[in-house]
């Protein structure tokens, strides 16, 4: 439920002391165990909670992560909040409802809010089940919503006194609303008067013991930068959008060291485009030269130099991931990738013989692909010096070009889908076969990998 640009009229103004009552931030995600499960604490609940504080506002930040809905509801129940928000996303959709119809029934006094991706792109969806939905970035204008709703009474008829029109980014249909004004995305020079996201709520034992167990090192994630210029047909990016918003690296130096106190020693650093200005990877390699943290990142294939990567390994780099998804151009076309199948090979290449380990994603049956060009992204996976490798279907995120281009959806559809290789649309690519050709060259990966590592 993070996001977008300064909130208008009262978002502008400053803390006034503590403001009576609280306000619950609650992430529904409980984990799977899946062999895929990659588990970091949400960042976007964090950086509401460090806004609202610095507002005078008690906020306590509900990651059900290592926890049970059950366990959610007696811990609501008795932090007795005012506001409830929800961070949600495609994939969430059913939980984010499971909470809402928790909250409604153990506290019909608590304001319900949801934001995040798909709340951004359908709010409606939510309108039935929540009081308001924030869409877009919304680290500004969430708390000053929220301190002056408790500062006016926190009932439901305090949203009547106010003039939802001050706050960007609110959707309502509550108690006979009609309110929508435009999310917003912040300009770098707001971005960076942040706080350091507040991690205080989370179980970090339980995190550094999942990553202890899976990865051998214990990591957690980082954001640099927002937003990404590229516009690719699968990529949907609601709440940060197109234009890259930079934070400041005093302040993100700080956070690191704060995640070293925290008992972590490794980052997972989860901009989009991290790599993208030269200048800005180079300051932030030298400075985090001196704290000895180890971490990995998304890269974009092209544009990719020795210098570049002997910088980044030099600097405590130790695995690039890269977003190949296809070893055929003409796939590549279809997807609006913006780079070349030799871009990916280059990259590889070059990152492999800096002594960074290279993960990669590849999307397989895309629509409109045909089965030779699959077959090329199978060969290019075998034949590259990659690390890692994993495929996936394509999925018609809510807000992306692809979602639009297979005829949009049903806001009302539960997006929930917890697979890798099942198509959610009409396709003339075999299922089965797929999923065979993806077990076959996954055995034969680990093989080769096995026999080089050997």
């Amino acid at each position: 439920m993070s996001g977008g640009l300064a909130g208008r009229g009262p978002a502008g103004r400053g803390p006034a002391g503590p403001v009576r009552g609280r306000v619950a931030l609650v992430f529904p995600y409980v984990r799977t165990r899946t062999a895929t499960e990659l588990l970091f604490p949400p960042l976007g609940l964090a950086a509401l909670a460090a806004q609202l504080r610095r507002l005078g506002v008690e906020a306590r930040v509900f990651d059900c992560t290592f926890s049970t809905l059950d366990r959610l509801r007696d811990e609501l129940a008795d932090y007795s909040p005012a506001v409830v928000g929800i961070s949600s996303m495609v994939s969430l959709t059913r939980a984010t409802l499971r909470v809402a119809e928790l909250v409604r029934a153990e506290l019909p006094r608590s304001l319900l809010v949801a934001g995040g991706p798909l709340p951004t792109v359908f709010p409606e969806r939510f309108a039935g089940h929540v009081d308001v939905v924030f869409r877009g970035e919304a680290d500004l204008s969430f708390p000053a919503f929220c301190r002056d709703y408790l500062e006016r009474g926190a009932a439901r008829r305090t949203l009547l006194d106010l003039d939802l029109t001050d706050y960007d980014g609110v959707f309502t249909r509550a108690g006979g609303l009609a309110v929508e004004t435009p999310a917003v995305h912040y300009p770098e020079q707001v971005l960076r008067t942040f706080p350091i996201p507040d991690r205080s709520d989370f179980d970090h034992a339980a995190y550094q013991t999942a990553w202890s167990e899976k990865a051998g090192l214990k990591a957690t994630s980082l954001i640099v930068s927002l937003g990404c210029p590229y516009h690719c047909d699968f990529c949907s990016k609601p709440v940060f959008g197109n234009e890259v918003r930079r934070r400041d690296l005093d302040t993100v130096m700080a956070e690191i060291r704060q995640i070293r106190e925290l008992g972590y020693d490794s980052l997972w650093i989860a901009d989009d485009t991290f790599t993208l200005d030269r200048g800005h990877l180079a300051e932030f390699c030298r400075r985090i030269s001196e704290l000895e943290m180890t971490w990995s990142c998304l890269s974009r294939a092209d544009r990719v130099t020795p210098e570049m990567a002997a910088m980044m390994r030099a600097a405590g780099c130790r695995r690039v991931h890269l977003g190949l998804e296809s070893g055929s151009q003409e796939t590549l076309d279809l997807m609006n990738k913006q780079a070349t199948v030799e871009d990916g090979v280059n990259a590889t290449r070059v990152y492999h013989e800096a002594g960074l380990e290279v993960a990669a994603f590849f999307i397989v049956g895309y629509p409109g692909e045909s089965v030779s060009s699959i077959e090329k992204t199978f060969e290019m996976a075998l034949t590259l010096p990659l690390d890692e490798v994993s495929f996936n279907v394509p999925m018609p995120l809510p807000g992306s070009r692809l979602f639009e281009r297979l005829g949009g959806g049903d806001p009302g559809k539960d997006w929930t889908h917890e697979n890798e290789l099942t198509f959610v649309f009409p396709s003339d690519i075999d299922e089965h076969w797929l999923r065979e050709r993806v077990e076959q060259t996954t055995a034969e990966f680990s093989r080769r990998l096995e026999a080089r590592r050997g």
